[in-house]
């Protein structure tokens, strides 16, 4: 609501993510990422009304339900069923891994809506209630990312009006191209909070380095530790730069999508790198509760997988080099 730039975005993202709170940037993401942009550029003029004054003023929550137990990496597989009944679609299936599913008051869901299309040509997005009548989300223990809710979603006949197709009845069966619109930004959101997640972890490692003595120094005095310090700076420098030129391209309205996914990859495994070279910092200390490196590379590992794997973006980007 305040007109801010991508490059904006990004910023913003980082800083809320070095702050160390998972949840915040969780649920920051959950209005601006998948409520408000997602309305903003799939959306038609009658959704933009009603929903993007509400996400500017934080009354409503937004989840993004697209992976499946049997599609994660191949999203255009996706089984759940949206079946044309009148006025309203019936949906049923199973999502999985969706974040605040049980927090939000909607749930952009991806569904088939033509059984006998091409798999990447008969899909839709839906705008779910997540109040309506068959709609369960069941949050699932997981290793990391603990202030946020991950969960198994599951549609039993949920009843979806016409108008709720994102982007509005004509945009039945076009949503997979609408997914894609989106996928450059969702990419930097991701690679962001990856980068402030890794810059909390420096951070953190660089003090206690200047701060643990050993042998009558500090530590960080030792050549094994501070050149470990040099290459996380390095390491850092270098995935923030991929981060904002990727802002940057996007914000200009060039084409980005190989470097979408290439910061996509670098920055988090940027991430996870910072925080298994802090926890060897921080040695012993590394594993204890109190201190919050061991968080860092328990939760690092959500936004490795989440997105796309390191792998998925490898195929994406030499597919984008002509391979």
């Amino acid at each position: 609501g305040m007109g801010g730039s991508i490059i904006d975005y990004a910023v913003v993202c980082e800083e809320i993510a070095r702050s160390g709170c998972w949840g915040l940037a969780s649920y920051f993401n959950s209005v601006i990422m998948y409520g408000a942009d997602m309305i903003l550029h799939c959306g038609n003029e009658e959704q933009k009304q009603y929903y993007l004054p509400k996400l500017a003023k934080g009354e409503l929550l937004f989840a993004y339900g697209i992976t499946e137990p049997d599609s994660g990496s191949d999203a255009a597989a996706a089984k759940t069923m949206a079946v044309e009944q009148g006025d309203h679609f019936v949906l049923n299936g199973t999502k999985i891994f969706i974040t605040l599913a049980d927090k939000a008051d909607y749930t952009i869901t991806l569904a088939r809506t033509d059984k006998d299309a091409p798999k990447h040509k008969g899909l839709s997005l839906f705008i779910v209630g997540t109040k309506s009548s068959g709609y369960t989300a069941r949050p699932l223990k997981k290793m990391g990312g603990f202030t946020d809710t991950t969960c198994e979603v599951v549609y039993d006949n949920v009843i979806v009006p016409k108008t709720h197709v994102l982007g509005g009845p004509e945009a039945i069966n076009f949503g997979w191209p609408l997914l894609l619109s989106t996928l450059e930004t969702e990419h930097l959101e991701v690679a962001a909070n990856s980068l402030g997640y890794a810059q909390a972890a420096f951070d953190d490692a660089l003090a206690y380095a200047k701060e643990r003595y050993a042998f009558g120094q500090p530590i960080g005095k030792f050549q094994a530790i501070s050149h470990m310090l040099a290459e996380m700076a390095v390491d850092l420098n270098l995935a923030r730069l991929s981060v904002y030129q990727l802002a940057w391209l996007r914000d200009a309205g060039k084409p980005c999508f190989k470097e979408a996914c290439m910061s996509k990859l670098a920055a988090t495994e940027c991430w996870t790198n910072m925080a298994h070279r802090a926890m060897q910092i921080f040695g012993g200390y590394s594993l204890m509760y109190e201190y919050d490196i061991q968080r860092y590379l328990r939760d690092s590992y959500i936004l490795l997988i989440g997105g796309g794997t390191r792998q998925i973006q490898k195929n994406m980007i030499a597919k984008a080099l002509g391979l």
